[in-house]
């Protein structure tokens, strides 16, 4: 299935939005399913039980002239060693500017059969006040939600170089805010051929957790 959902998504938390600039949706339309691969990271050392894989690396949004990276997304695969049993991650960092925590605990996301909501693993939250006299604290709520690999190798069926389309998710707090993202097929499909890459370096078949 393909999705066919615009990458031109409004990131609000707070009310106000912020939206990609156009210059930089060019950069992320212009990735390929080769870059994230060829970028994507591999933490594998010798008394490590289980490999991990993600695409960090592949693309931030900058904003302003210090090139400060806010909101941020990517892929994580742990690959059991042994086995070769994969389990698959979304990692999210959400910054925002309010007077106290939003508290995100859901998520929703797009599949072939519909929406699916699942809670929200909570990685970790800083705060930075810095400033906070003019512009109010800085919140940063980093979580991540696991995907199933058949969602995944779907989503990168569908990828096509240069394709304004994206796989879409919405994250629901405590406080009653959302905030919505989305990711590149080319990303999944990426990491997806680098997780195959290394599943065949070692000899291990493709196993996926649910």
């Amino acid at each position: 299935m393909k999705f066919a959902i615009a990458l031109l998504l409004a990131l609000s938390v707070t009310g106000c939005a912020t939206t990609t600039s156009e210059s930089q949706l060019q950069t992320a339309l212009s990735l390929t399913k080769e870059h994230f691969k060829n970028t994507a990271t591999v933490k594998d050392d010798f008394l490590d039980t289980v490999a991990t894989i993600t695409t960090i690396n592949g693309f931030q949004e900058k904003r302003g002239l210090l090139g400060i990276v806010w909101d941020d997304n990517f892929l994580r695969a742990h690959i059991d060693k042994k086995s070769g049993k994969t389990s698959f991650q979304l990692y999210q960092v959400i910054y925002y500017q309010r007077s106290g925590w939003n508290f995100f605990q859901t998520v929703n996301f797009e599949t072939a059969s519909g929406p699916q909501s699942k809670p929200l693993t909570i990685i970790k939250r800083d705060v930075d006040c810095t400033g906070s006299r003019y512009s109010g604290c800085t919140y940063i709520e980093h979580v991540a939600f696991d995907v199933d690999e058949d969602l995944l190798r779907t989503i990168a069926q569908g990828y096509s170089p240069g394709q304004r389309a994206a796989w879409r998710f919405k994250f629901t707090a405590r406080s009653g805010q959302d905030y919505n993202d989305g990711m590149l097929p080319a990303e999944v499909a990426g990491l997806l051929e680098k997780v195959d890459e290394y599943l065949a370096s070692k000899g291990l078949g493709r196993t996926s957790t649910k």
